[in-house]
C-alpha cells in the first residue's frame, strides 16, 4: 500500500513576526511582571493568558509546580460493615488534596493564518514541571468552547509522583475506586474537599494523584499538535496521551517509568479513541509517533473499568471487574479504540522501546485505519512477568500475571506494514510478531527478528532475518534487576542501541519505506539522499565508458593512497578522453522540482601539476544528450596536496532514467589524462544537515534496519594513524558531556545552534582534549567551530540527545 504522509502543515515555517513573552520561576512576577524577557512572569499559565497565535512563551529554567503542590495526604481505612462485589469491604478516603489540579492549562489556540501557539524552554534552559495532581501540562477548551489546536509543546522535563507511591497504596486506591462506583451514595463524607463535591468527577477519574498524566489533551478534541523534545517520567499515568483527536505528532521525546500506579491500564504514549474532522478523513499518514526513547513503562494495577469505553471490545466477560487481577496493558507505543470510521494511517518510526510492560509498538481495535511501523528498535519488551515476579517475591505482593507479548502487535485494524525494525525479545517464550485481526494487507519486510515467536497470517513477507543485530552496548539477561523495584531506575545508563560494524542490519532495509533520518537526526540513504565515503563499495558509481570504444582502457576503483576521511577513496585512471570520469546515475533517485545539494571532494595524483575539476550533468532525453556544468561553467582548481570540495545546488526536472552527474577531472596533455580521487560524495535535499563524515559511516545508497543508521566507531590508532592529530567529538550523539581530542590549547572552540547563533557553553579544557558541558541544549543538530592562529576553521557536526 502506497503510504502519503500528510504532514507538510507541521513542518512548515510560518512568516509571521512573532510574538516573545517570557516566563521564570525564579525572577518572574504575575502581578508586577509584563512578560519581556528583563521582567518576565512567574507562570506559565500566566504567559499563556497574553499569546496570541503565532507567538511563543519562552520557561526559563526553574520548577514549576501545581498549586496546593507537597500537601496531598493519603489516608485510606477499611468498612468492614460493607463488601464490594469482590467480597472486600469498602474503602473510605479520609486523604486530602489528591485531585490537584494541572501545571500548565493551554487554552487559546493558533491557526493556519498566523501560526502555533508554541509553549517551549528558553534557549539552553531544561525547566522542569513537577505535579503530584491531574497532570502536567494539559491541552484543554479555547474560548469557544472546543479542544485547542495549533499548539506547540516542546523542551520540559515532565516529572509525577510515582516515586512517593508504593503498591499498597496504588491497590488500596484501586479498591477506593471500586467502593465509590458500587456505592458512591454513602460516601458523600469522602469526596476530596478539592473536588468541590463532585461526585460524578471523582466516580469517574477516581483520585488522580494515583493516574496523573505528563502531557496529554483530556478527553477534548484537538488537532494539529506537535509534542517534541521532552522528557516525562515517573507519572502514574501515561506520559504522553492524546484522546478524541486528529493531525497529532509526538516526536524526540524520552518517557520512562510511567504508567504504574493507575488501575486504568495505561502505556506510556497512546492516541485513543482517534476520530477525523469534517472532510478530513483520507487514508495519510496524520497521527505520528517518531524518534521518541520509551522504556520501563509498566502496569502494576490490574485495570478497573466503571462501563465500556468508546469503541471498546474487551477481551474478556470480566475484563476490568472488581475482582480482576491480570494485567494485560503496559504498552509502549499504543493505538487503540479508533473511531471505526477513521481511515488515517497511524505512522510509527525510529522509536527505541526497551524493557516496556507488554509490547513495544500495539496498534489496537481500530478497524477503519492503517498503520506503517518501520525502523523502530524493540528490545527485552514484555517484562511485565519478570516485574510481577520481583513485586510477589522481593516485596510480598499478589501476583498479577501477564501476557508474553513483547514486540509488534496489530489486532483488529485494517491494514498493517511491518518494514525495517529490529525486535528482540529475552527468549522464545515472548511473542515478537503478531498480527491476528487484520481486514485488509499484512506486509512485513526486512525486519530482524530475534528470539520469539512469529504469526502475521496470511501477507506478503520477504527478507526477514532472525540474526543477531549486534547493538553496540545492549542490556543482557544478566543485567536485569532482580533484588527490588529500585534496580530498574537507571536501566538505560550507558546502553547503546547503534549497530556494530559487522550488523547484519546495515545496508538491509526495504529502500521505499524508510524515514529520511533515523533517530538522532542522521540522514538515511534514499529518500533524495545518497552519500558515502567509498570504504566498502563504489556504492552506485561506474566508470563512464563509450560502447563503440573498443580502445577505451580508463577505469575506476578503490584506492587506500589517498582519503579524505576514512581509509579509502575511488581513482579515476587510465583516462584517454577528457570526459574519462567516475559518474553516478540520478534521475531515478530525485524528485522533480526539488532541489538538491551535490558535493563531493577530489585531489590529483601524487606529483602531478595543479589542474581543474568541475561537477557536471550528462543529460539524456528521449535519445538526445548533453552536459551541463552545474557550477557556472567555472572549473575549480585542484591539486595533488589537499582536498578541494566540489559543491552545488540543483533543481531536477525531467530526463531519461540513464542521466548522471560525473567529476570531469583534468584535460589532457599529449593524449593522457591525469589520475585523480574522489571522496566523500553526497546528494541532499536542501533542508537537510551537511554530513560529517568524520563521525558517519560509510551507509552506501540502501537504509539500515532499526532505529539507528549504522555510524562508525572510533578506529584505534593503530588502524587509522591520521587520528592521532585529528579533531574529533564523542561520543556523538551525547545527553550531557561531549569531549573534544586532539584540542590545543592554541585553538578556540566555539559552539553555534543550525542557526548560526553562538551559543554559551561550559568548557574544560584538559591535555589536548576539552570537555563540553551540553546538558542545558535541546535536543537537536548543533556545529563546533574550532578555529587555530591561522583562522583556519574545522566544523564538526554534533547531536544533542
Amino acid at each position: 500500500m502506497n503510504y502519503k504522509i500528510g504532514f507538510l502543515l507541521f513542518i512548515s515555517v510560518f512568516a509571521f513576526a512573532q510574538q516573545k513573552i517570557y516566563v521564570s520561576a525564579n525572577t518572574g512576577n504575575d502581578d508586577s511582571g509584563d512578560g519581556t524577557e528583563q521582567s518576565p512572569y512567574e507562570t506559565i499559565n500566566r504567559g499563556i493568558q497574553d499569546v496570541v497565535p503565532g507567538g511563543t512563551v519562552y520557561v526559563k529554567e526553574g520548577i514549576y509546580t501545581n498549586q496546593n503542590s507537597d500537601t496531598p495526604s493519603v489516608n485510606f481505612s477499611e468498612d468492614s460493615s460493607r463488601l464490594d462485589s469482590a467480597g472486600r469491604p469498602f474503602i473510605i478516603n479520609s486523604g486530602t488534596n489528591l485531585n490537584n489540579p494541572h501545571v500548565v492549562t493551554i487554552d487559546k489556540s493558533g491557526n493556519i493564518e498566523s501560526g502555533y501557539i508554541t509553549i517551549k524552554n528558553y534557549q539552553n534552559d531544561r525547566p522542569k514541571i513537577i505535579f503530584d495532581g491531574q497532570g502536567g501540562i494539559k491541552l484543554g477548551k479555547d474560548s469557544s468552547n472546543v479542544g485547542v489546536s495549533y499548539v506547540i509543546v516542546e523542551g520540559f522535563e515532565v516529572v509525577g509522583p510515582s516515586s512517593s507511591i508504593d503498591y499498597n497504596k496504588a491497590i488500596t486506591n484501586r479498591r477506593y475506586k471500586v467502593t465509590l462506583h458500587e456505592d458512591p451514595e454513602n460516601h458523600n463524607d469522602h469526596l476530596d474537599a478539592d473536588n468541590n463535591g463532585n461526585r460524578e468527577q471523582i466516580i469517574k477519574h477516581n483520585l488522580s494523584y494515583f493516574s496523573g498524566k505528563g502531557i496529554w489533551g483530556g478527553y477534548d478534541s484537538h488537532h494539529h499538535i506537535i509534542i517534541r523534545n521532552n522528557t516525562v517520567h515517573d507519572t502514574p499515568g501515561s506520559g504522553i496521551r492524546f484522546n478524541d483527536s486528529d493531525h497529532v505528532l509526538i516526536e524526540n521525546n524520552t518517557v520512562y517509568n510511567t504508567t504504574w500506579w493507575t488501575s486504568s491500564a495505561s502505556s506510556a504514549i497512546v492516541f485513543a479513541e482517534t476520530i477525523a474532522g469534517v472532510n478530513d478523513n483520507g487514508t495519510d499518514a496524520k497521527m505520528i509517533i517518531r524518534g521518541n526513547t520509551v522504556y520501563n513503562n509498566w502496569n502494576r494495577i490490574p485495570f478497573f473499568m466503571t462501563s465500556l469505553p468508546e469503541n471498546g471490545q474487551p477481551p474478556s466477560g470480566g475484563y476490568g471487574d472488581a475482582d480482576y487481577s491480570t494485567i494485560l496493558d503496559g504498552q509502549g507505543l499504543y493505538v487503540t479504540r479508533s473511531d471505526p470510521n477513521y481511515n488515517g494511517t497511524f505512522l510509527f518510526e525510529n522509536n527505541l522501546c526497551v524493557n516496556n510492560g507488554k509490547n513495544g509498538i500495539n496498534f489496537d481495535r481500530s478497524n477503519g485505519s492503517s498503520a506503517l511501523i518501520r525502523n523502530n528498535t524493540i528490545y527485552f519488551n514484555g517484562v511485565h512477568d519478570l516485574v510481577q515476579d520481583i513485586s510477589e517475591n522481593i516485596e510480598g505482593n499478589p501476583r498479577h500475571g501477564g501476557q508474553k507479548v513483547a514486540g509488534i502487535k496489530a489486532n483488529f485494524v485494517k491494514n498493517v506494514t511491518v518494514v525495517n525494525n529490529i525486535v528482540e525479545t529475552r527468549s522464545d517464550i515472548y511473542s515478537a510478531l503478531q498480527l491476528p485481526t487484520v481486514t485488509g494487507t499484512r506486509t512485513v519486510n526486512n525486519n530482524i527478528f530475534v528470539l520469539g515467536s512469529i504469526s502475521w497470517g496470511a501477507g506478503n513477507q520477504t527478507n526477514n532475518q532472525v540474526d543477531s543485530p549486534q547493538f553496540v552496548n545492549p542490556k543482557s539477561l544478566s543485567d536485569d534487576a532482580t533484588t527490588s523495584m529500585e534496580e530498574w531506575e537507571n536501566y538505560l545508563d550507558g546502553t547503546d542501541f547503534s549497530l556494530l560494524p559487522s550488523s547484519p542490519a546495515i545496508d538491509a532495509g526495504d529502500q521505499n519505506n524508510a524515514p529520511k533520518t533515523d533517530i538522532n537526526s542522521y540522514p538515511r540513504p534514499g529518500n533524495g539522499s545518497y552519500f558515502s565515503s567509498f570504504e566498502n563499495s563504489l556504492d552506485g558509481w561506474s566508470v563512464w565508458t563509450n560502447g563503440n570504444d573498443l580502445n577505451q582502457k580508463n577505469t575506476i576503483e578503490l584506492s587506500e593512497a589517498y582519503a579524505k576521511t576514512g581509509s579509502k577513496s575511488i581513482i579515476s585512471r587510465k583516462r584517454t578522453k577528457d570526459f574519462h570520469s567516475p559518474k553516478y546515475v540520478i534521475d531515478d533517485k530525485l524528485e522533480i522540482g526539488a532541489t538538491y545539494s551535490f558535493s563531493v571532494w577530489v585531489k590529483l595524483q601524487s606529483g602531478s601539476n595543479d589542474s581543474t575539476a568541475e561537477l557536471k550533468l550528462r543529460k539524456i532525453q528521449e535519445g538526445d544528450s548533453e552536459s551541463l556544468s552545474l557550477m557556472n561553467d567555472i572549473p575549480v582548481t585542484i591539486n595533488s596536496q589537499s582536498w578541494t570540495k566540489l559543491t552545488t545546488e540543483y533543481t531536477h526536472d525531467e530526463m531519461d532514467s540513464s542521466s548522471f552527474l560525473f567529476v570531469k577531472g583534468p584535460s589532457l596533455i599529449d593524449g593522457v589524462g591525469v589520475d585523480y580521487f574522489i571522496d566523500d560524495f553526497s546528494i541532499l535535499p536542501t533542508d537537510y544537515p551537511a554530513i560529517d563524515f568524520n563521525s558517519i559511516a560509510d551507509t552506501g545508497t540502501t537504509v539500515d534496519i532499526g532505529a539507528y543508521e549504522y555510524q562508525s566507531q572510533l578506529l584505534s590508532l593503530l588502524e587509522n594513524p591520521s587520528q592521532a592529530t585529528a579533531v574529533y567529538a564523542y561520543p556523538n550523539p551525547t545527553k550531557d558531556i561531549l569531549t573534544l581530542i586532539n584540542v590545543i590549547d592554541e585553538e578556540s572552540v566555539a559552539v553555534y545552534d543550525v542557526l548560526g547563533r553562538k551559543l554559551a557553553i561550559q568548557q574544560q579544557r584538559n591535555t589536548n582534549s576539552l570537555k563540553l558541558n551540553v546538558s542545558k541544549l535541546d535536543a537537536g543538530i548543533y556545529y563546533i567551530n574550532v578555529s587555530n592562529t591561522s583562522d583556519e576553521t574545522k566544523s564538526i557536526r554534533f547531536i544533542k540527545k
